[in-house]
């Protein structure tokens, strides 16, 4: 008896135990658990359901479960309800129920019986999950699944459409439900469905092949027939049913139709463009390509694009190459010029535009090339003509420099008898001078007419004297004793002299610059050089205008070519420009400015010579001269003159030569003794005759071996040696040496009508020995012979 107590009492422990365990389940398990008795009456309610349903227990105790069903499923749940109370099991039912707010929840519920200890039905219990969040993530899901513009379609492990998107009804003309249940083989043309339908059937069954297999190029089939190319995205879904296979094909029919228009425009250029990776391997070209290289594009493609280049250029392309891949920005553009070989082995220059091309996947250089060909030739052609032209151009100025050459050895040759006619002219006209004053005081009525007329006739000498000096200065065969000058003291003594030449009618600027470099010519020259082109401005303005004299330094360059002669590039030089804002010259007429006699002025306004006077005198320093002149847009006269490194001299107080009266060299000492020694018998005798009278003794010899013997006979009588330079057998210079050795002491006075023979022979021992300038007037002979004796000549 004890026993059966005892076991009863740990039966009943046993059970409690239990009931308190399942008690613990039912309050802290997250679905609603309701108990209903057999008519449908609440008596169990867990505290997940006053969460989910918004009633406290109390609140639903004994009260009918239909209260929560909604109408459109109350008749539906109240049948599942009666089936689980017959003991009929059920499924998972999906469907909503009504919270205390009157608001809808969804759940999916389970059913149960309740059954008695005897094994009857007593009620039902009902388990609710709430499926919001769920729902909520389907609708985002299958929003997203409608909003994505690719065709979505899933397949399960036999091939068939389990769902699809929207999108198929406008990318392939299936409705969703017109794909579900239909095999995806339908999806496909007939020319690759065998291969798709086995890559999915792999797909399935290598779990290796679904990891390295993730997009695919495909052609769709669409229901009209026509194919979608396009690329399609593969994923996996695993449900408890199985693997889906996901596929999410974009539609790339524009970028195909894209792709075709770029390739139509790609073989339309006609430039060849060519694409070359980093490996240097061509792996895009055009037909223009092609027709450039003289190779068929399967020759071309994955070929190193460095064979078709010549090996001597191939380092110094791959340097420049390797500079666009190394930039920083796509934008990064050069031009490379190269030669590429065709196969025949003829060289086709080209011109190559290189741009990086980088989207991400690709990394290639667009090489677009053209033929040069036809632009090399007309460069050269160009440089042949323009060498032709630079070439007759320097012929021209050659012959223009031949020619004033030519003008000048004339114009020396005559000034020089010229010089002599008129010194005889001169000296004659001064005898007879004298002569006729004399006879002129006693009888001025009769003789002053005859004075009269001999001045006229010196005037005339005078004249004849100046041109002469201006075809000489032409010739460069000009008597010139150089010294170093300073331009802008020059310039300014010679303001006042300057705005006497150009008149009241014209106004005159002088802009020297500072720090003018010094230059080394005769002062008269540079005198004569201002005044020449002064004037020349100003009778090209004869209503008035502006003279613009400027002063600066220049060192040539290069381009320096405007000129004759064309300026040493490097060199320094001092410009002088002459600028006018008169009429101006047309071209033809500036490329003969500096000819001598050659003039636009009316007939006897000017001998043309004074252009051709600066024109003597720069070429003689070495320097240059500029023309720059248009008709109606006035003139600018350059002259450059080289600049020296000689010091400038220290100021003296020499106020100009001597201009005092010439006195008769007579007087107790006796008169000095003068050897005289020149070619011409009528210089000789006229000379002699003017020296004769005013005192001096004279010993005549007609070249330099017969003024030897002289000198030998008449030792000790010679005080001055007065001796021209150009004679025949010897010139004077030379008999200037043999006689200073002879006659120690002797004084050398020297004459010419012009200088070059005695530029060429200077010797040291009559290099300071005064020049007098063939004609010379009575008074600069006598005071020459003059000073010669007076300054300590041999004694006679």
């Amino acid at each position: 008896m004890v026993s059966v107590v005892v076991a009863r009492d740990s039966e009943q422990a046993g059970m409690k135990h239990v009931e308190a365990f399942l008690s613990s389940v039912v309050r802290s398990t997250a679905d609603a658990i309701v108990g209903c008795d057999a008519q449908g009456r609440i008596t169990a309610w867990n505290p997940a359901a006053e969460r989910i349903y918004g009633y406290r227990r109390e609140e639903v105790h004994h009260r009918p479960v239909r209260m929560m069903y909604p109408p459109d499923v109350a008749e539906r749940d109240w049948q599942v309800f009666q089936k689980a109370l017959r003991g009929t099991p059920t499924g998972q039912l999906r469907t909503v129920r009504l919270r205390k707010d009157g608001t809808r929840v969804p759940v999916r519920m389970s059913f149960a019986p309740i059954e008695g200890v005897d094994g009857s039905v007593r009620g039902v219990v009902s388990v609710a999950h709430e499926l919001t969040g769920e729902i909520r993530s389907e609708a985002r899901m299958a929003a997203l699944l409608e909003a994505t513009p690719d065709a979505i379609v899933g397949m399960d492990r036999d091939g068939r459409i389990v769902f699809a998107n929207q999108a198929c009804e406008r990318l392939l003309g299936y409705r969703p439900g017109q794909l579900a249940g239909q095999q995806a083989r339908m999806l496909f043309p007939e020319d690759t469905r065998a291969d798709m339908v086995e890559l999915g059937e792999q797909l399935f069954a290598d779990a290796g092949l679904r990891a390295r297999t993730t997009t695919l190029a495909t052609r769709m089939m669409r229901r009209d027939g026509t194919v979608l190319p396009g690329e399609t995205t593969l994923s996996w879904l695993v449900e408890p049913d199985g693997a889906l296979l996901i596929t999410a094909t974009r539609d790339l029919s524009e970028l195909r139709r894209a792709e075709s228009r770029f390739h139509d425009l790609l073989e339309a250029v006609p430039d060849a463009i060519t694409g070359v990776d980093q490996r240097g391997l061509i792996v895009l070209l055009n037909q223009g390509t092609e027709r450039l290289l003289g190779r068929p594009r399967e020759q071309l493609l994955d070929r190193p694009y460095a064979v078709l280049l010549p090996p001597e250029a191939r380092e110094r392309i791959d340097r420049e190459v390797a500079k666009v891949f190394a930039a920083p920005s796509q934008q990064q553009h050069t031009v490379i010029y190269a030669d590429v070989i065709r196969p025949d082995g003829v060289r086709v220059p080209t011109e190559n535009n290189v741009t990086r091309y980088n989207n991400g996947a690709e990394n290639i250089l667009l090489v677009v090339s053209r033929d040069i060909t036809e632009r090399v030739t007309a460069e050269r052609e160009r440089a042949r003509l323009a060498e032709q032209v630079e070439r007759e151009r320097t012929e021209q100025a050659m012959l223009r420099a031949q020619r004033l050459e030519a003008l000048g050895q004339l114009a020396g040759g005559v000034a020089h008898d010229f010089n002599n006619l008129l010194a005889v002219i001169s000296n004659y006209a001064v005898l007879l001078d004298d002569e006729v004053s004399e006879l002129s005081r006693g009888d001025p009525q009769r003789w002053q007419p005859f004075v009269d007329d001999l001045a006229a006739i010196q005037r005339a000498a005078q004249r004849g004297a100046t041109l002469t000096q201006q075809l000489l200065a032409f010739s460069r065969r000009d008597v010139n004793r150089p010294e170093v000058l300073a331009p802008a003291i020059v310039l300014e003594n010679l303001r006042t002299l300057l705005l006497t030449a150009i008149g009241e009618r014209h106004e005159l600027w002088i802009d020297a610059a500072t720090g003018l470099w010094p230059v080394l010519l005769d002062p008269g020259q540079l005198e004569q050089i201002l005044v020449n082109l002064t004037v020349n401005a100003r009778d090209a303005m004869p209503d008035g205008g502006l003279v613009h004299v400027i002063a600066d330094n220049l060192r040539a360059g290069e381009a320096e070519s405007d000129y004759q002669p064309p300026p040493e590039p490097g060199r320094r030089y001092v410009r002088i420009r002459v600028a006018d804002t008169g009429v101006g010259m047309a071209p033809e007429v500036a490329a003969r400015a500096f000819e001598p006699f050659f003039t636009t002025k009316p007939k006897g306004h000017s001998a043309g010579l004074g252009l051709a006077t600066v024109y003597g005198i720069v070429g003689q320093a070495g320097g240059c001269l500029g023309v720059t002149s248009q008709p109606g847009s006035g003139t600018t006269m350059t002259v450059l003159l080289p600049a020296t490194d000689q010091p400038l001299p220290a100021p003296t107080g020499r106020t100009g030569p001597d201009t005092g009266p010439v006195a008769a060299e007579t007087g107790a000492a006796g008169p000095h003794t003068i050897l005289l020694v020149d070619d011409e018998q009528e210089v000789r005798d006229s000379t002699a005759r003017v020296l004769t009278r005013h005192g001096y003794r004279v010993l005549t010899a007609h070249d330099g071996p017969h003024a030897l013997e002289l000198v030998r006979e008449h030792h000790d009588d010679i005080d001055v040696l007065l001796t021209d330079v150009i004679m025949p057998r010897m010139h004077g210079g030379e008999l200037a040496e043999h006689v200073s050795r002879l006659v120690p002491g002797v004084r050398v006075i020297l004459m010419s009508g012009y200088a070059e023979p005695l530029l060429d022979t200077d010797p040291p021992t009559h290099a300071a020995a005064p020049l007098l300038k063939k004609p010379f007037s009575t008074a600069e002979l006598l005071r020459a012979v003059r000073a010669a004796a007076t300054a300590g000549a041999a004694p006679s």
